[in-house]
């Protein structure tokens, strides 16, 4: 599995975001576009380390996982090593747009992964993948990969991840 500083990883996920929050549907007028944090795929990888199925407990803390983000956003996905791909990862937490009615900002089931992925004022993100041989809090799973990725500043807040009109024309 790739590490953090390998350039086709960063590429990938940095690329796979952009593509992703270019499809928001209706469009967003004030997305703005995704670059790469070393600072943030530190902390991804600090925790992706540890092996659990959880969200960073650091996440809210002051100064604790980013010195200008606070909080910082988190996603996780977790499954099989052989499978494990950016594109994977990334389209399973997109998917969950299928979940989400945007008209009434509520959601029926999962999708808080999909409304990290296009909140549009994240600009920053910093993803890492860790071989876990067991994960914590997911019990039947072994040799996984274990992909985490934070996001400045977060998103998530009680209203719409983005506001809707002519791409970029509120940028």
């Amino acid at each position: 599995l790739p590490d953090i500083e390998d350039a086709k990883f960063i590429e990938d996920c940095v690329r796979t975001h952009n593509q992703l929050r270019s499809k928001v549907n209706p469009p967003a007028s004030n997305m703005l576009r995704m670059s790469w944090d070393a600072a943030l795929a530190k902390t991804a990888k600090a925790w992706a380390k540890k092996c659990k199925f959880k969200h960073n407990i650091y996440l809210k803390m002051l100064g604790k996982v980013h010195p200008t983000f606070t909080p910082v956003g988190e996603n996780i996905w977790t499954g099989t090593a052989t499978i494990f791909s950016v594109d994977a990862a990334l389209s399973d937490w997109f998917n969950e747009v299928s979940s989400y009615d945007f008209n009434t900002n509520s959601c029926i089931g999962m999708c808080g992964h999909y409304t990290q992925v296009v909140w549009a004022e994240s600009y920053k993100v910093g993803c890492a993948v860790h071989f876990c041989n067991t994960v914590e809090n997911f019990p039947g799973l072994f040799r996984a990969a274990h992909f985490v990725c934070n996001y400045g500043p977060a998103g998530n807040y009680p209203r719409k991840p983005y506001k809707v009109g002519r791409p970029c024309s509120g940028c």
